[in-house]
């Protein structure tokens, strides 16, 4: 009562507009709490979206880093694998080469074998001859 006896002397629109006052700074007071509640929250969220960005981001240069490591093994392997083929590519030239040098080699030694047998057969043939006439003479 002693509230009102304050207003008494200023009339009774002054206390519906202390009122008003009142329950205005009260549910003005409350949406500001609620709306500071709300940007925390949503600062939050904020913060936990950057994060999962960031760790996506990061995630992402991990497996880009992963691929050029594997890309770096990969070109290895194939400098590896052509050298390694052209080694093999001198080495059947070389054995092609050697082979033909073989072939040549025993082309000719037939051809001196031939050579031979066709000496020694006349030897023999000559030698059956100057046989059969000796034997005829006697």
């Amino acid at each position: 009562m002693k509230v009102l006896e304050l207003f008494a002397p200023y009339g009774p629109g002054w206390l519906g507009g202390v009122l008003l006052a009142l329950i205005a700074f009260y549910f003005g007071k409350q949406f500001l709490e609620e709306y500071k509640r709300q940007n925390q929250r949503k600062g939050e969220l904020d913060l936990k979206r950057e994060e999962r960005k960031q760790a996506e981001v990061d995630e992402r240069a991990q497996r880009d880093r992963e691929r050029s490591q594997m890309e770096g093994r990969i070109a290895a392997q194939m400098e590896r694998s052509n050298a390694l083929m052209e080694g093999m590519k001198t080495l059947m030239e070389s054995v092609v080469a050697s082979n033909d040098v073989l072939h040549n080699d025993l082309v000719h030694s037939r051809a001196r074998s031939q050579g031979m047998a066709a000496k020694v057969d006349r030897m023999c043939d000559r030698v059956d001859f100057l046989y059969d006439r000796e034997l005829a003479d006697r």
